[in-house]
């Protein structure tokens, strides 16, 4: 549900100070009762922006700002529903279309909030300029916190938003960036901007109840369901049998036209992750195919087909129908548009979609968590109806709710201090001054809850819950503090000998403090014979072994105390597959029993060797060139490939890396790959850019949201170069001649130095035949000088490490 227990235990605090939140996000529907039902100085919605307007969409990038940040025609209604998060009372309604299943309180209800708008109705896309500018003028509007529940797939942390937060909160004012929800695919899936060193990157728990719609069973048992959000679920009371679509539940159910006659009845369809299909293709066959409506189980929120009804179950209840229809088919459930608390079985622990870290370096995200999965909030009136909903309310789930949730806790702990302005920070902060950020993210971490992966008593891992749980109760109240929060440990190549940590007592009495360690389960992203890492990845109860010195230690009030750290990594960890490996060094206070605690995390082997480019995947998708049959070409024969309509050129990524380009390079063999003549990059279409990337993140085994299957070129044979005649450099694109080649896939190991050659992951193609092409100069980019010399033809360059770091600059404006 919403979170009303944790705001009830502030009733006091929260009175006595208010915070102004700055939602970043869709806007705010700040007509609804529960938001204040005004915008302006003297509103709950008192301040904001509008940086698109209504028709800013993937297709029309023309903002059209205005000062108003209402948002009542995006379906989704996200920024609205992030904004109760933070701060809706929705205690005493009377207004019919805005009663709630429950009355509830956000985390901070004495909060003001800020709404500022980066999407238009649509909601499908907002740029990283747009979000840059949010978070400054959020800053100048005297913002004490910012949440923004946006991003991309990303992992390092150059973005123009990511900066903007790091400048923002050095000045103050506290950020919370959702980390992302690709936790389906694997290791490495959080995004930017929330990796940025300025802001708390936030994963998601799930919920331990959650409002929600039910159906009644032949036995008149209650099955609750999560209706879906692109038609809604059932709006008045339906009978009706369910077909099982397939009662293994098989991966890929339904991705396919049902495979039972359907008309007439509901479709019951299993979810499996790394399926690959989502729930609308799923429901819309189903409805396609006369169903009425459409149920999935094993899985969280979804959208569901956009003409009939449909909803989400879990395992259990999916289970429960099969065993019910198996019996017999004729079975008639009753479908009901009523509402009631539902346990959630995987309550407490880290939600299945929450992306996992860590960065492209290695470095510490996420780093807390918030409940996220089944959150109820509001939503705007125009979304209510869309949704086929009769109040302005709903639950949804993802790190997008995890993150107002941590926003409304640090608004808690601002109120508590008494909110002295972001103009007081100050590191050593003692009173009456705003501590500053890096000191209240040590101070949220250390007094986290860590929490179990689902139905084991293994922790989950550090890379997925950050921290832990938030816990703002003991945040507050804390006796403890501890400096460093968090520790990035890298590689076991690269971890240094031992760390040294600082424990300081804030109590006021002398306490001695018992330090130890709980390890939390290795996460094993690979497996043999495969470059690409796993959708899921292998947890195993394997720990690292942490020699602690002292193991006690006493402290009297306002002192502090050093303890030193020395890490062996876990003894069953096969480092060839980079395993992270982490844990929790734990702090207890004998006075209170108070437990802080210190949460760290590495990689087992050596980082810097991991294969970028994927060479071999159970997908068969790799990198490599493929012939007019769209077969991969081999060494089995050399092949005559005809350019002059395009092949197709796949790159295929196993981790992130900050640079990655493709080359046309000599088809004659070389001792070295590095070593043969390169023409230029391969011009990609149909913008004829060169293959060249900057910050590219990686490939995943099924295309999903942010991340996909491989990156594919389409290729006619032109080669792209930068040249320079010592006042202007300028891009020259060219076709190649007849003759034999190979491209040559370049990738930046991690850590390494794009200097030397030896840093770079290199695969080549076998050599091909280029035949029927022309010798025409196609394109030159800028206008070089009077002076430059034009080549007819692409002749062959040395595109040697030193001339990429000369043209690097230039490079990201053709990503």
């Amino acid at each position: 549900m919403a979170p009303t227990a944790l705001s009830n235990r502030f009733i006091n605090i929260v009175a006595a100070a208010h915070s102004a939140v700055a939602v970043i996000d869709t806007g705010i529907d700040y007509l609804h009762p529960a938001l204040g039902g005004c915008f302006g100085p003297q509103c709950k919605v008192a301040f904001g922006y509008d940086f698109v307007g209504d028709d800013f969409n993937q297709s029309n990038l023309n903002p059209m700002p205005d000062e108003d940040p209402l948002d009542n025609c995006s379906t989704s209604a996200h920024g609205t529903h992030v904004a109760g998060i933070v701060a809706a009372n929705a205690t005493e309604m009377t207004q019919t279309g805005f009663i709630p299943f429950q009355s509830f309180l956000g985390v901070a209800p004495q909060a003001t909030l800020g709404g500022y708008r980066i999407f238009g109705c649509a909601g499908d896309t907002a740029t990283t300029d747009v979000m840059t500018a949010a978070i400054y003028r959020a800053f100048d509007d005297k913002a004490d916190i910012i949440t923004m529940s946006v991003g991309g797939a990303g992992a390092y942390t150059e973005s123009s938003d990511a900066i903007a937060a790091q400048r923002v909160s050095e000045k103050g004012v506290y950020i919370t960036f959702s980390f992302g929800n690709d936790g389906s695919q694997g290791l490495q899936t959080g995004g930017n901007p929330s990796i940025s060193s300025g802001a708390m990157a936030v994963a998601s728990v799930d919920n331990l109840h959650a409002a929600q719609f039910y159906m009644i069973t032949p036995n008149n048992e209650r099955i609750f369901y999560l209706a879906g959000t692109a038609f809604g679920g059932w709006q008045s009371n339906v009978q009706s049998k369910i077909v099982v679509n397939n009662p293994p539940g098989t991966p890929n159910d339904g991705c396919r036209s049902p495979t039972l006659n359907v008309t007439g009845a509901v479709v019951l369809y299993a979810f499996n992750n790394g399926d690959e299909c989502g729930s609308a293709v799923r429901c819309n066959l189903a409805a396609q195919a006369g169903a009425t409506g459409c149920l999935i189980y094993n899985v969280g929120a979804i959208a569901g087909s956009s003409t009939i009804p449909s909803g989400s179950i879990s395992m259990a209840d999916g289970s429960k129908i099969i065993a019910i229809v198996t019996n017999n088919p004729s079975a008639i459930f009753t479908f009901t548009n009523s509402q009631g608390l539902a346990p959630i079985s995987t309550g407490g622990t880290p939600s299945s979609f929450t992306s996992i870290g860590l960065t492209g370096d290695l470095l510490f995200k996420p780093q807390i968590s918030g409940i996220g999965g089944y959150v109820y909030s509001t939503i705007s009136s125009f979304a209510a109806e869309n949704q086929r909903t009769s109040n302005a309310y709903a639950t949804q789930s993802g790190t997008s709710m995890a993150t107002p949730y941590v926003a409304g806790t640090l608004a808690l702990y601002l109120a508590h201090i008494g909110n002295p302005g972001p103009e007081t920070v100050s590191n050593g902060c003692q009173t009456n001054c705003r501590p500053s950020f890096e000191k209240v993210v040590n101070l949220f971490q250390s007094n986290a809850k860590p929490v179990n992966i689902y139905s084991t008593s293994l922790l989950a891992s550090v890379a997925q819950q950050g921290a832990g749980l938030v816990n703002v109760f003991q945040a507050i109240q804390a006796t403890t503090s501890i400096s460093p929060s968090q520790l990035a440990l890298n590689d076991t190549l690269r971890q240094d000998t031992s760390y040294t940590i600082e424990v300081f007592n804030l109590g006021n009495k002398t306490a001695v403090y018992n330090i130890g360690h709980s390890g939390a389960a290795l996460a094993t992203g690979l497996q043999k014979g495969s470059d690409q890492l796993l959708g899921q990845p292998i947890y195993s109860a394997d720990y690292a072994i942490v020699d602690i010195q002292p193991t006690t230690i006493e402290l009297d009030p306002g002192k502090s105390g050093m303890i030193t750290l020395r890490f062996q990594a876990p003894c069953n960890a096969n480092a060839a597959l980079l395993p992270i490996f982490s844990g929790f060094i734990n702090i207890t206070n004998n006075v209170n029993d108070q437990v802080a605690h210190i949460p760290y995390a590495g990689v087992v082997g050596d980082y810097k060797n991991a294969r970028i480019l994927v060479r071999n995947s159970s997908s068969r998708i790799v990198t490599g060139i493929l012939n007019s049959n769209n077969i991969y070409i081999s060494n089995t024969q050399q092949e005559n490939l005809n350019l002059s309509n395009g092949t197709r050129v796949i790159l295929v990524t196993a981790w992130a890396s900050r640079i990655v380009f493709v080359e046309a390079v000599s088809g004659e063999n070389q001792v070295l790959p590095s070593l043969a003549t390169s023409y230029g990059y391969i011009s990609t279409q149909p913008r004829q850019a060169p293959a060249f990337y900057i910050n590219l993140v990686r490939n995943t085994a099924i295309s999903f949201r942010s991340y996909s299957q491989s990156y594919e070129i389409t290729w006619l044979g032109l080669v792209s170069k930068f040249v320079s005649n010592g006042s202007s450099l300028w891009l020259e694109t060219a076709r190649l001649p007849n003759g034999q080649y190979k491209l040559r896939f370049s990738a930046l190991k991690h850590f390494g130095n794009e200097k030397n050659a030896e840093d770079y992951d290199i695969y080549e193609t076998p050599t091909f035949n280029l035949i029927g092409s022309s010798t025409t100069t196609v394109s030159s980019t800028s206008t070089p000088s009077s002076n430059a010399t034009e080549s007819s033809i692409a002749t062959p360059i040395s595109l040697n490490i030193r001339e990429l770091l000369i043209f690097l600059n230039l490079a990201f404006l053709f990503y």
